[in-house]
Formats: structure tokens, sequence, C-alpha cells
């Protein structure tokens, strides 16, 4: 019984794992590329090649690193909050 419990308890953890490495994954994948395809566009519209597409990957790398500060920061949150009790 104890080693059921056992059991579940570290196949919680890893689901948890795997959600968050998924939600990273896409925190760096999606703000990235869609800055990057939207420089891009803009760079086709206006005839600025390659400005935009240096400024969409800048501004896209800025939002990851904001999201991925502020997600982390809330695990970390998360966890000592629940290490107190």
């Amino acid at each position: 019984m104890q080693k059921e419990k056992k059991s579940r308890g570290d196949n919680i953890k890893t689901l948890y794992a795997i959600s968050f490495a998924w939600q990273l994954g896409f925190l760096v994948a999606i703000p990235i590329g869609g800055f990057l395809l939207l420089g891009l566009w803009g760079d086709a519209v206006f005839g600025t090649h390659p400005f935009l597409l240096f400024a969409g990957i800048v501004v896209g790398l800025g939002t990851t690193a904001y999201e991925v500060y502020h997600s982390l920061f809330l695990m970390v949150k998360d966890k000592n909050k629940h290490d107190q009790y």
C-alpha cells in the first residue's frame, strides 16, 4: 500500500514536470516565431528588409525572457509556500 502511494505521487510529479516542460516550450517558440513572422511580413510590406525582422527577433526574445522569468518565479514561490507547511 505504501509503495502504491509513493508510486502514484511520483507519477503526479513526473506529469507535472512534463506539463511544465511543454509550457516552457510553447513560451519560447510562440513569441519568437510569431514576432519573427510579423517582422518578415512587415519587411515585405514596408520594404525595410531586415530591420523589422531583427526587431521582431529582439521583441520575441524579450517577451520570452519575461514570460519564462515570471513562470519560474511563480513556480519557486509556490514551492516555497508548500515547503513551509
